[in-house]
């Protein structure tokens, strides 16, 4: 599975926030690997197996979206690798890759590139590991509380690459890509910075985060001899998310600089909204939604009636997909019945705090290819879920404008607008 991504945008910024307009916008460029991503999920190729990454047979879900074959040591130095929990080290790769696609950021100043970057769970995978070896009275690595700092991501990718401006680490849960982005578009705004590496990652298939997601009855249990087709966004019967990993690195900078630099320009980052339901700590709240997508609309200074194509948060759960489904009707009224809506999780499943920005690339890449990717796996609607979900098959739309949606635990939601340049 290809849960890894980048690309590139630049933003014209003009007067304080309030008096932007829609000439001032955030462009995006990309290459290589998003493009490989976008192949797969045009082509409804699930990434969802059952794990390799530990013994899963005592685990009630058994199956993941792992990044296979994953080797830091083919990018870092054994030194890096002994210091980073696998969550750096998928953002590393990421930002690597990203950095490569945008040619570069020596032009800049060090000083005025920034990092923002966010993770749900931060170093799980070191904190358990460490853990474990504690209760077998085993030596704990030195490095477990650097590791395990969820700001260590955006930590190491700044000292990788010198990059000596704002660095911020955004932990929302679900929807901390997607903030981790709206904060880096603030940072751009408020001209406290003149390039941001922004995005998310995380490393969540783990022994005790998933038996604590199965206590929640989040995670699927009944498709383990069915991996691909476990996940079900808005199908009926679905029975829950497939925990995932990955990384999705974006590079946000302004117009006006990008052009300069001759970057190829893909999408432009021209709205983010975000509100918090302020009802429960994981079930999901149509107020907290629908204000949210709102909010980015009109932060985009665009109408409801504007928005062709939204990338869902659509976890597979049965009641999120049912809640944002009513959601989108509540925003978008009777033209809700008219928008292509995907979910890019029915094949990559949940990655959690990278899940934002790698469905942002998917949304940056439907608007430069004109390409749905479907939502696979929707073989039988639920009655409640009766929007066009582009199922099982991607449609040539040519959206101009796309909304990524997010909703965390914690009632943290947030959704970003991409459009055309």
């Amino acid at each position: 599975m290809r849960s890894k991504g980048r690309s590139t945008p630049g933003l014209k910024i003009a007067g304080d926030r309030k008096s932007w307009s829609r000439s001032n916008k955030v462009f995006l460029h990309t290459r290589f690997l998003p493009k490989l991503m976008f192949l797969y999920a045009v082509n409804g190729v699930s990434g969802i197996k059952r794990i390799r990454a530990f013994d899963a047979s005592r685990q009630r879900s058994q199956i993941a979206g792992e990044v296979i074959d994953f080797d830091p040591a083919t990018f870092l130095s054994a030194k890096y690798i002994d210091q980073t929990d696998r969550f750096a080290q998928l953002a590393l790769l990421a930002a690597n890759l990203a950095l490569e696609d945008a040619g570069g950021l020596d032009g800049y100043a060090p000083q005025r590139v920034a990092v923002s970057i966010g993770s749900g769970m931060g170093g799980f995978g070191t904190f358990e590991s460490s853990a474990t070896r504690r209760f077998k009275n085993q030596p704990v690595p030195p490095f477990t509380v650097p590791r395990t700092m969820a700001n260590s991501a955006a930590a190491w990718v700044a000292i990788k690459h010198g990059l000596k401006g704002v660095n911020l680490t955004c932990s929302t849960a679900c929807s901390s890509g997607a903030n981790a982005i709206g904060m880096a578009l603030d940072l751009l705004r408020a001209g406290r910075a003149d390039v941001v590496v922004a995005g998310g990652a995380e490393a969540c298939v783990l022994p005790l985060t998933m038996t604590s997601f199965e206590i929640l009855h989040a995670l699927t249990i009944s498709s383990n001899s069915d991996p691909e087709g476990a996940s079900r966004p808005f199908a009926k019967g679905r029975a829950g998310f497939v925990m995932s990993e990955g990384a999705g690195i974006l590079i946000l900078e302004r117009e006006e600089q990008a052009i300069r630099r001759g970057a190829k320009i893909y999408a432009q980052l021209a709205g983010f909204g975000q509100a918090c339901d302020a009802k429960h700590i994981v079930m999901p709240d149509i107020e907290g939604q629908i204000s949210t997508m709102q909010a980015a609309i009109q932060d985009a200074g665009l109408e409801p009636d504007s928005i062709d194509h939204i990338n869902a948060h659509a976890t597979s759960t049965p009641l999120g997909d049912i809640v944002e489904t009513r959601a989108i009707k509540h925003v978008f009224g009777n033209r809700a019945g008219d928008i292509a809506i995907s979910a890019t999780k029915s094949m990559v499943g949940h990655s959690i705090g990278a899940s934002a920005a790698i469905g942002s690339i998917a949304t940056v890449m439907a608007l430069h290819t004109g390409m749905i990717h479907p939502t696979i796996n929707l073989d039988e609607a639920d009655p409640e879920c009766n929007l066009d979900y582009t199922p099982n098959h991607a449609q040539q739309k040519n959206p101009r404008t796309g909304l990524c949606n997010a909703f965390g635990f914690g009632g943290n939601n947030a959704s970003i607008i991409f459009t055309n340049p």
